[in-house]
């Protein structure tokens, strides 16, 4: 007998000791009995017809692909804050910071069309649904695992390193990870994890950490124009970005194992894997 889509969620949440669905995840529709899933980092209108072809008996990704995970949103970017405080930065300075990525959430929520893939995944009568926060949430994790066994006297560099050793998706990824702001030879100082608050914080979360005592900053991926902007301000500060695809897979690959254990036979494209 097989899981429903209720019970794959309900493993995501107690890989990361959560009792509640976060707001970027969603069983667009459900089912019963799923024997195997074809998973990916995006799954939409054509891998959806794709899973369906080829008699899976659910299709699973792991970005949000639209209703209530697109509309809701916003609800995780919480976690903006939540981190930089973790790290020292005043509250109401934090608020600040993320009040930029909550909006331009909200505005693409708004405008999206929401209900594009979930409604083809209707049609077809295919079980679907996205897993998003906690996955993220363990390779958020694993970084801080490795994070703490370097010195504040390390370089940038030896946390490449580290990273490369530690996580086969990165050291196989087609992108490297890349110092954004700063230099490879900088010191390390005092590092922070932003992953798993639903996106990278951009230029303005990256300032609240550098302006409160934090000296390198890591992120999955930023835009050209923030990290520009971030060149301007600082040249003793360092940004580091991870690649967005090599780690996602991480902390996703490890839900895939837990699914396997579970009995759900995993099909992995579009970036999960190895």
């Amino acid at each position: 007998m097989g899981l429903t889509t209720g019970e794959i969620m309900q493993v995501s949440l107690d890989l990361v000791g959560w009792d509640d669905v976060p707001g970027d995840s969603t069983t667009y529709v459900p089912g019963d009995d799923i024997e195997t899933a074809l998973v990916g980092i995006d799954l939409e209108s054509p891998e959806i017809q794709l899973a369906h072809r080829e008699g899976f008996d659910l299709a699973l990704a792991h970005h949000p692909a639209g209703d209530d995970a697109r509309l809701d949103f916003t609800d995780v970017l919480d976690k903006q804050v939540e981190f930089m405080t973790a790290h020292g930065v005043p509250e109401d300075e934090a608020e600040d910071a993320a009040d930029g990525i909550r909006e331009g959430a909200e505005y693409g929520a708004h405008a999206a069309n929401y209900r594009h893939n979930p409604s083809i995944a209707e049609y077809l009568d295919q079980p679907y649904m996205n897993v998003h926060l906690a996955p993220d949430e363990l390779g958020r994790r694993a970084f801080v695992d490795v994070v703490e066994t370097l010195d504040e006297s390390d370089t940038v560099a030896d946390l490449t390193d580290a990273f490369n050793a530690e996580f086969e998706e990165i050291r196989e990824a087609r992108t490297d990870i890349e110092t954004r702001v700063g230099a490879d030879d900088n010191e390390l100082g005092e590092v922070a994890v932003h992953h798993a608050a639903g996106t990278n914080g951009g230029a303005d979360v990256a300032r609240a950490y550098f302006e409160n005592g934090v000296d390198t900053v890591i992120y999955i991926h930023v835009s050209a124009s923030d990290a520009a902007e971030l060149r301007e301000e600082y040249d003793d500060k360092n940004l580091v970005v991870t690649g967005h695809i090599a780690s996602d897979a991480i902390g996703l690959n490890e839900y895939i194992a837990a699914l396997e254990d579970a009995g759900v036979d995993c099909t992995t494209i579009s970036g999960c894997g190895l």
